[in-house]
C-alpha cells in the first residue's frame, strides 16, 4: 500500500526524545558516580535535587565506600569544625619544598564546615569510622556528634546519666551484620572499695544506652580505639603504663575478646611502655609501631585479620630525632612509592622515604585517619 506524501512528511517530522543524563538508569549512574574523587560527588549533589537524593541513597554510599581510598581529615588548630579532607596523598601530591618539607597543594584540600547545632567550642575529634566523623567533648563527654562532613549531616548522641558511675572512656564503630553505627561508653566506679568499668553502647537513631557487661579494668584510661573489620581494638597497658596485650570490642557479637599480638611481644609483659607503642591501620589491615630502642622505629603488619602468625615486621627505620628524645610516631598510610606518611609528636605530618631513608616533615594542624 503507498503511503500518501502527508503521511511520509508526518513521519519525518516525528522528533526523538532527546536523551539526558536523567534517561540513564540509576545504578549505572551510581557506578559512575561511586568512582569520582569525593570533591566531584559533592559538587554532583549541588546540581539537582535528583543527583542530591541518589548521591545521599544508603546504597550509593555502601557503594562508594567499597571503591574509596583511605582519607585523612586535617582539622583547623583554631576551630575543629573547619575540616579538610586529604583524599589522595602519594608522591604526585605530596610535595617538598627547598628545605624538604612536605607541602600539599591547597586544590588537594577541600574544606568542609558541618553544620551543628551545638556549640562546638569544647568538642574534639573522638575518632572516625567509614567516613563518619564521632566528635566528643573531652571533659564531660557530652554530647557525642557524628557528622558527615561531605553532606553536612549529623546525629547527637546525648549522655545519660548515671549514679555513682563517672564517664571515662568511648568509642565508635559500625557493625558489618546490621550496618549499625554505635557509640561506645565505659562507665567506672569504685563501690565498697572495689574499682570496675562498665561497657555500655548506643545505637545511632535510637536514645536508649544499653548495658553489654562488664569491661576490662584497664579501658577507664582509654578513649578512641583503632577501628577496623567491624571492631575496635587497643592495647592493653598495667598500672604502671606497660605493654600486657590487645583486646577488642566487637560490635557485631558487642562484646569484648583478647586479641593476637606479634609472637615477638609474648615473652615480653610488663617490659615494653606503651608510650612508645601506636596501634593503626596501614594498607586496610592492622599495624603496630614500635620503638624497641631509642634508635630504631618498627611498624608490624598484621596481613590475615586475627591471626597471629600473619603479623610481620614491614619497615625497620631510624627515628627523626635524637635518641635521647622520646615522642610518639603514628602511621597514617603507605604512599604509592612505598613512602611512610606519619603523624609525628603529634603536631608533625612527616614522610619517610624508605630507599635514601631520609626525613621531609612539615608543620600541620591535628591529622585523623578516616
Amino acid at each position: 500500500m503507498k503511503r500518501s506524501g502527508a503521511q511520509v512528511q508526518k513521519k519525518r517530522s516525528r522528533k526523538i526524545a532527546p536523551t539526558t543524563i536523567f534517561s540513564i538508569p540509576v545504578y549505572i549512574l551510581m557506578e559512575i558516580l561511586s568512582k569520582l574523587p569525593v570533591f566531584t560527588i559533592c559538587n554532583c549533589r549541588c546540581v539537582c535535587s535528583f543527583f542530591r537524593n541518589l548521591i545521599s541513597d544508603p546504597q550509593f554510599v555502601r557503594l562508594h565506600l567499597s571503591r574509596s581510598r583511605s582519607s585523612l581529615v586535617i582539622t583547623n588548630v583554631y576551630s575543629v569544625f573547619s575540616l579538610y579532607l586529604v583524599e589522595s596523598v602519594d608522591p604526585l601530591v605530596v610535595d617538598s619544598d627547598i628545605n624538604g618539607k612536605i607541602s600539599i597543594p591547597s586544590n588537594t584540600l577541600p574544606k568542609f564546615k558541618p553544620k551543628c547545632d551545638v556549640p562546638t567550642g569544647g568538642l574534639d575529634v573522638l575518632s572516625s569510622c567509614n567516613g563518619l566523623i564521632c566528635f566528643h567533648c573531652t571533659s564531660t563527654y557530652d554530647p557525642y556528634v557524628i557528622c558527615n562532613p561531605v553532606i553536612s549531616e549529623y546525629v547527637i548522641v546525648a549522655q545519660m546519666e548515671k549514679a555513682f558511675y563517672h564517664h571515662c572512656g568511648s568509642g565508635f564503630g559500625f557493625c558489618l551484620g546490621t550496618n549499625e553505627y554505635k557509640v561506645l561508653r565505659f562507665l567506672s566506679s569504685r563501690l565498697g572499695g572495689v574499682s570496675k568499668v562498665e561497657a555500655e553502647i548506643n545505637t545511632l537513631g535510637t536514645k536508649l544506652w544499653r548495658r553489654v557487661g562488664e569491661a576490662p579494668l584497664y579501658l577507664r584510661w582509654y578513649s578512641g580505639g583503632c577501628f577496623l573489620n567491624g571492631a575496635l581494638h587497643w592495647i592493653v597497658k598495667n598500672t604502671e603504663n606497660c605493654f600486657e596485650s590487645m583486646c577488642c570490642f566487637d560490635f557485631g557479637k558487642e562484646q569484648f575478646q583478647p586479641f593476637p599480638v606479634p609472637s615477638e611481644f609474648c615473652g615480653l609483659p610488663g617490659q615494653i611502655r606503651v608510650d612508645v607503642m601506636n596501634l593503626g591501620v596501614l594498607n586496610d589491615g592492622l599495624s603496630l609501631c614500635h620503638r624497641p630502642f631509642d634508635y630504631r622505629l618498627d611498624i608490624w603488619m598484621m596481613k590475615d585479620y586475627a591471626v597471629q602468625e600473619s603479623w610481620t615486621k614491614v619497615f625497620v627505620i631510624n627515628p627523626l630525632v635524637a635518641p635521647d628524645v622520646n615522642l610518639n610516631y603514628e602511621p597514617l598510610m603507605v604512599l604509592k612509592n612505598g613512602d611512610i606518611l606519619m603523624l609525628f609528636a603529634s603536631s608533625f605530618m612527616v614522610s619517610f622515604d624508605t630507599r635514601s631513608r631520609s626525613y621531609r616533615k612539615g608543620e600541620t594542624p591535628k591529622v585523623t585517619p578516616v
